[in-house]
């Protein structure tokens, strides 16, 4: 990646949540590329777009949002080969729990030397939004997203 060497990098990395919408043109951008996506609890998710200024501030809005994101990305699972395609899925709250031990994973994974770093997952803020909301606001979020809560290998 041009971007990656710029910088004296051998590896680059583009976070954006909404990638999963133009898997297809990524892979085709940059067919060397191994995707890592590092997936969250939906529940969670919800919880924490209610909660930030540019998302919708409703559970309702939160899951009209997500819902067709998460639905194109399962899609797309659906229709691609995924073996030896370079992909690779990481729960967040595996990577927070001990990070060292996912991290050296992960790593030996996609080939890179691994070295200790710093995590940057936060545990305590992935736990905070487990009890978010009320019981029957929980289970609209996963009677609506109960589908992709199971796709996602969550219980």
């Amino acid at each position: 990646m041009v971007a990656a060497a710029d910088a004296g990098k051998p590896t680059w990395c583009e976070k954006t949540p909404f990638n999963l919408l133009c898997m297809d043109f990524l892979r085709e951008l940059v067919p060397e590329a191994t995707i890592v996506h590092v997936k969250r609890h939906p529940v969670a998710v919800v919880a924490s777009h209610v909660d930030q200024p540019w998302a919708p501030p409703t559970v309702d809005g939160a899951l009209a949002w997500l819902k067709p994101v998460y639905d194109r990305w399962l899609a797309w699972k659906t229709t691609v080969d995924l073996t030896g395609k370079r992909y690779v899925e990481v729960r967040a709250e595996d990577l927070a729990a001990n990070w060292p031990e996912q991290r050296r994973a992960l790593f030996a994974l996609l080939g890179v030397d691994d070295f200790a770093t710093r995590s940057p997952f936060q545990p305590h803020k992935l736990e905070n939004r487990k009890d978010q909301f009320d019981p029957e606001t929980r289970e609209l979020v996963e009677r609506t997203l109960g589908g992709v809560i199971g796709a996602m290998g969550y219980p």
